[in-house]
């Protein structure tokens, strides 16, 4: 990307030019020095810190905001030696994000893959923590004892209240004949 001054990089991002002094002294911007001495910052660390670059009122990119653009205008005129010098500053641009963006792929898939030996190891601690499933319980078979233990209980409840109202009974079975 681009070189720009202070003043420039100011206009290019439209704040002010302390804006940009007071971020470069806090250390949101870093800066370089060009061939003249004189403290520069790149278009894309512009870009980072604060977004897009602004536009002129005609809707163009300011004029010193892409020297490589102004410079490729001259070369129209018949610069052969500043385009090809522009072509070469491009295709190294371009090599360099190519560079990064299979640099971020292999990153993604190293990370994908570390997440699934993750995922599996969790896996397994839960099924080594969590107890053994516990079969349901089968319902006992019915016991008969207690049904025989009531049965009997029944018929000498009914034998002794027939031995203790025989008499009663047997009145009641004589009046009911007559």
């Amino acid at each position: 990307m681009a070189l720009l001054n202070l003043t420039a990089a100011s206009r290019a991002v439209g704040v002010n030019r302390s804006t940009i002094a007071r971020a470069v002294k806090n250390g949101r911007l870093s800066t370089t020095t060009n061939e003249q001495g004189e403290r520069c910052i790149d278009t894309a660390e512009l870009m980072r810190v604060f977004g897009a670059l602004k536009t002129d009122a005609q809707g163009d990119a300011p004029a010193d905001a892409y020297p490589l653009h102004r410079h490729a205008i001259g070369d129209a005129q018949g610069d052969a030696q500043g385009q090809d010098a522009l072509i070469e500053v491009l295709q190294e641009q371009l090599r360099q994000s190519n560079e990064r963006e299979r640099e971020g792929r292999e990153r993604e898939t190293r990370l994908l893959a570390m997440l699934e030996v993750e995922q599996a190891t969790r896996r397994d601690l839960e099924t080594k923590l969590l107890p053994a499933p516990v079969p349901p319980l089968k319902p006992a078979p019915p016991s008969h004892r207690r049904v025989w233990l009531l049965l009997i209980l029944l018929v000498a409840v009914l034998a002794f209240a027939g031995w203790r109202w025989r008499d009663a009974i047997y009145a009641t079975v004589a009046a009911l004949v007559n």
